[in-house]
Formats: structure tokens, sequence, C-alpha cells
């Protein structure tokens, strides 16, 4: 009979599902400006507002993973993928780069 205490593992989901956020905030916006483009201004709001939801989500979520250590690299690339992603941040940001 052994005694040998084995390593207990981190869960990865928590930083996982920040990333997971984080793809769908782009793909929320990139649905938003198509669906602009094509006319359907309700599609084009409820994406919005799902883009920002999901930005949200994925920023707060991938702090907390990453401070809690909880594959951090996945955290960090939903911190980043909300930042970029969200309408809000490309709107005041594309504003401000061209008015340079």
């Amino acid at each position: 009979m052994t005694s040998a205490i084995e390593p207990t593992r981190r869960p990865r989901w928590p930083g996982r599902t920040a990333l997971a956020f984080g793809i769908l905030t782009p793909l929320a916006t990139v649905l938003g400006v198509v669906a602009t483009g094509l006319d359907s201004f309700d599609v084009a709001t409820v994406s919005s507002w799902v883009a920002i939801g999901t930005s949200a989500v994925a920023v707060a979520g991938g702090i907390a993973a990453a401070i809690g250590n909880w594959d951090r690299g996945s955290a960090v690339g939903g911190i980043v993928l909300g930042v970029v992603g969200n309408p809000l941040i490309l709107t005041y940001g594309l504003g401000a780069a061209g008015s340079v």
C-alpha cells in the first residue's frame, strides 16, 4: 500500500471560458457590421449588445483566471480579444486614429 500524494491539477475551464467569450466578441461585432450593411438594424443592435456583454464577461473572467492561474495563456487571450473586439472601444479607437 503506497501513500503517495498525487499532485492536484488546477482547473483550466475558467481561462478557456474567458477565451471562448473573447472569441465570441469579435464574431458578434462582425455580425453587427454585416447586419448594418444589409439594413437589418434590429439584428445589428442586438449583436452589438451581445458583443459588449461577451466582452465584459471575457475581460472579467480573464482577469480572474489570470490571477488564479487557471490556464493563464487562454485567460490573457480572452482579455485581449474582449478588449479589441468591443464595439465601443473600436468606435472610439478608430475615431481617434482617424483624427490623427
